[in-house]
């Protein structure tokens, strides 16, 4: 048997999400709420809302995990975090917003984030050059 040991302070908020609206964007309730600014500015590295959810929202799930767990496990645990997700915001925000949700994975590090899709901003993942990319990635969109 694979035994590991995880953070569940950090994993808390990650598998029993909380999600809260800041400046016309969600965002995963984390930790780092504190760092927020008052309102949302674009700058160099952060163009526009999308861009902003979509680095805020992101997860490195291996950090969480000891350097020994195999990285198809914390993919595994990643899809169901993602479903998790998708559940949850599909329950807060039904037909008030729209997500796109992506789990990308490269064998061995496994990224979770979202974002809303807006029709005024770029989404933040061209869903038409996927076959561009060189991770493996998994998308929901709700």
């Amino acid at each position: 048997m694979n035994n590991f040991t995880v953070e569940f302070n950090r994993l808390e908020n990650i598998i029993f999400p909380s999600f809260l609206e800041w400046d016309n964007c969600v965002l995963l309730s984390q930790q780092k709420e504190s760092e927020l600014p008052t309102h949302f500015s674009s700058n160099q590295f952060v163009s526009d809302r999308t861009a902003f959810e979509a680095d805020y929202n992101h997860i490195h799930l291996n950090d969480i995990f000891d350097e020994g767990v195999h990285p198809d496990l914390i993919l595994n645990i990643g899809i169901k975090i993602l479903e998790v997700w998708t559940a949850v915001l599909y329950k807060e925000f039904n037909g008030l917003r729209k997500f796109m949700l992506i789990l990308s994975y490269d064998a061995e590090e496994v990224v979770l984030r979202f974002y809303n899709v807006r029709k005024n901003e770029v989404p933040w993942l061209d869903s038409a050059k996927l076959d561009s990319y060189l991770d493996g990635l998994m998308l929901i969109e709700i």
